[in-house]
C-alpha cells in the first residue's frame, strides 16, 4: 500500500517548502540589518569626520573674515574674463584662468568637504550639492559666501556679457520670437563632483534648459594636469531635447580639444553643439 508512503512525502515536502520561506525571510531581514548597520557606521564615520575637520580649520575663520571681506574681487574676475579667448569652434567656449584671488581660491580648497561626504553615492557619481546641507563649519561659510555673492553678484554678469555675442544668436535661433535683451539668467548653486580612479562620463550634451555650463576645477597646486575634460566634435549632431542630460555615441564624436585640469581654471562653455566628456584610467597616478 503506497498511500502512507506518499502522505509522508508530501508532508515533508510542505515542511521543506516552508523551511525555505522562514530561511529566504530570514536572509532578507538579515541584508536589510546589514543595510541598516552600513548607513549607521557611514553616518558616524562621516560625523567624525567633520568634527575631525571642524577642530583643523577653527585656526583658520579669522583669516577667513579677512579674505571675505576683502574688496576687489569682482575686478578680478572681470579682468581674468577679458583676457580669456572665446573660441567658437566646436562650440562657443572659453578657458578662464586665475579666475579667483589666490586667497579666496585657497579658501575653497580648504573648504572642500571630508571625503567621507562623499561615500552615500556610487564611485562615479559622487557629489555633493552647494550649499552644503552637513559639512564642517569653514566648509558652509566659504561655499555660501561662493554661491549667494561672488558668483550671482560678479561671476554671472561677467561671464554673460564675455558670451553676449553666442548668447543672443542661440537666442534668435531657438526663440526667435523672445528678444535677447529681456532674458534674465540665474545661476544655479551647482554641486562638487569626486573624481577617483576608473570614473568617466562619456560624451554628452547638457539639457537646453542649461544655456551655460561652468566647470570650476578645484585642483591644488601639485595635482596632475591629466584628467580635464574632453571636447568633441559630433557627426550628424542634432537638438538635445528633454530635460535630462544629452547622450551622444561615441562613434559619432570626435575629440578637438582636451582642457588640462589646472587650478583656479574655469571652463564655460554654451550648451549648443558638440559634446564634452571626461574620464580618469583605472590605473592613473597617483591614485
Amino acid at each position: 500500500d503506497m498511500l502512507p508512503f506518499l502522505r509522508i512525502t508530501e508532508t515533508a515536502t510542505r515542511r521543506i517548502a516552508a523551511l525555505e520561506r522562514q530561511c529566504s525571510e530570514m536572509v532578507a531581514e538579515l541584508k536589510t540589518m546589514n543595510d541598516h548597520l552600513s548607513r549607521l557606521m557611514r553616518r558616524e564615520s562621516q560625523l567624525r569626520a567633520v568634527l575631525d575637520r571642524d577642530a583643523e580649520l577653527e585656526r583658520y575663520q579669522t583669516k577667513l573674515d579677512d579674505t571675505l571681506a576683502r574688496p576687489g574681487v569682482q575686478s578680478h574676475i572681470e579682468v581674468s574674463m577679458r583676457k580669456a579667448v572665446l573660441h567658437r569652434d566646436p562650440f562657443p567656449y572659453a578657458v578662464i584662468d586665475d579666475i579667483f584671488p589666490d586667497d579666496l581660491y585657497n579658501s575653497l580648497l580648504r573648504g572642500l568637504p571630508p571625503l567621507e561626504l562623499f561615500a552615500d553615492r556610487p564611485i562615479n557619481k559622487q557629489q555633493l550639492q552647494v550649499p552644503f546641507r552637513f559639512a564642517p563649519a569653514y566648509s558652509r561659510r566659504v561655499w555660501h559666501h561662493l554661491t549667494s555673492v561672488v558668483v550671482p553678484n560678479w561671476f554671472v554678469p561677467a561671464v554673460i556679457a564675455k558670451f553676449r555675442e553666442p548668447l543672443d544668436e542661440w537666442l534668435r535661433l531657438n526663440w526667435p520670437a523672445v528678444p535677447p535683451e529681456s532674458v534674465e539668467f540665474q545661476s544655479s548653486n551647482g554641486r562638487i563632483l569626486l573624481r577617483r580612479r576608473g570614473y568617466r562620463i562619456p560624451p554628452h550634451r547638457d539639457p537646453k534648459w542649461g544655456f551655460l555650463t561652468c566647470i570650476l576645477y578645484l585642483a591644488r597646486r601639485d595635482d596632475s594636469e591629466s584628467w580635464g575634460t574632453q571636447i568633441y566634435r559630433v557627426d550628424g549632431d542634432e537638438e538635445a531635447r528633454g530635460a535630462a542630460p544629452h547622450w551622444i555615441d561615441s562613434a559619432r564624436c570626435r575629440q578637438v580639444g582636451e582642457i588640462a585640469f589646472r587650478s583656479n581654471r574655469i571652463l564655460v562653455f554654451l550648451n549648443s553643439v558638440g559634446a564634452h566628456g571626461a574620464y580618469i584610467p583605472d590605473d592613473a597616478e597617483p591614485p
